[in-house]
């Protein structure tokens, strides 16, 4: 019995010591589901995750999330290299984009060095979701979209080889607050654990009216958003006031970073602001600051726009059901605008 009790120790010693080892390193994680170890953390949309919920569960992901060759372009310009910084709302291949190159920077996860070609248009265009314009688009605005943005040889100022691989180090991603979360998803996302969490979700929703903490559904029961944005108590809400000067900062930056990149030998910088999903799908809910609006028709602003917004917002179903990001429809609508922006400068 003493052996027995002992290999038992041991063994869950060890499977503790793995489970911990996994959710420590976000990388990791994504290796094993890849090959099948693990479930997709993220297969039924982000806004499931949260909530639970077993109506605003989506089982066919790929099919509404994915783009095929068919949104390739047809013809690509041979005088406009294309250059995109955005966030998870553009994580597209770069080969759907028009440009006869195509580069492109995650905001916040990479430094990309390019030299640029002078006997073809170089373009930028910068995306920046609702939410963020106001964190993004002031004070870290020259960190953000410069100093970690594209570093042009010979011009701009390189970002040290040390502060970027340091954001790829295991221990730099590991020792965050996001563990939690990574380890939840790792013991409890089998279809069996949801099953139960769906339960418990559909009663808090229909006894209390309540979802899980991070989620808010709209008043007809028909979308969900994340709470940061839907609720009018956060920062990050389009229903938080905003006086006139907190625009003007944000339509000053924008005019520094356009100045910065056509120094470095840019001809245009354009930029795109996409409303959130709660914007578009209940802009209703509480008084609205109407952000993008008013940026866009600031008579300081000298960059250019691409303005998707009044076409996404007659479209709440280019939003995924279970998740705060835009469909293929959504995504179909991005590069129509800035393939369309290509082939004018190809002219």
């Amino acid at each position: 019995m003493k052996i027995l009790s002992f290999c038992l120790r041991i063994s869950i010693m060890v499977v503790s010591g793995v489970v911990l080892w996994i959710g420590l390193s976000d990388r990791l994680q994504r290796k094993l589901h890849t090959r099948g170890f693990i479930p997709d953390q993220y297969r039924f949309g982000d806004l499931y995750n949260i909530s639970n919920l077993k109506q605003f569960k989506e089982t066919r992901w790929v099919k509404t999330d994915g783009l095929t060759d068919w949104d390739k372009p047809v013809h690509r310009s041979k005088n406009v290299d294309l250059y995109t910084i955005g966030d998870s709302f553009t994580t597209m291949d770069t080969s759907y984009y028009a440009g006869r190159r195509n580069r492109h920077i995650w905001l916040g996860t990479e430094v990309d060095t390019v030299s640029l070609d002078p006997d073809v248009h170089s373009i930028l265009v910068i995306e920046v979701i609702e939410r963020t314009i106001q964190e993004r688009l002031r004070e870290d605005y020259a960190e953000l979209y410069i100093r970690r943005g594209f570093q042009i040889r010979g011009k701009c100022r390189k970002v040290p080889v040390a502060v970027a691989e340091a954001r790829g180090l295991f221990w730099e991603n590991a020792l965050n607050r996001e563990i939690n979360q990574r380890l939840e998803f790792l013991l409890f996302n089998s279809n069996m654990a949801l099953k139960c969490k769906e339960i418990k979700a559909g009663l808090m929703l229909s006894w209390f009216g309540r979802t899980h903490p991070g989620s808010l559904i709209s008043r007809d029961r028909q979308f969900l958003f994340y709470e940061i944005e839907a609720d009018p108590r956060s920062s990050l809400s389009p229903f938080t006031p905003l006086a006139d000067a907190d625009i003007d900062s944000v339509v000053v930056n924008m005019n520094r970073i356009r100045a910065h990149y056509l120094d470095a030998g840019f001809s245009e910088v354009y930029f795109c602001l996409i409303p959130n999903k709660v914007t578009v799908c209940e802009p209703a809910r509480h008084p609205h600051n109407n952000q993008i609006p008013r940026i866009e028709q600031n008579p300081r602003l000298k960059a250019p726009l691409l303005k998707l917004g009044d076409q996404l917002r007659c479209h709440p179903e280019w939003f995924h059901k279970s998740d705060g990001h835009w469909n293929a429809s959504g995504k179909r609508l991005w590069l129509k605008y800035v393939n369309e922006m290509v082939a004018v400068w190809s002219h």
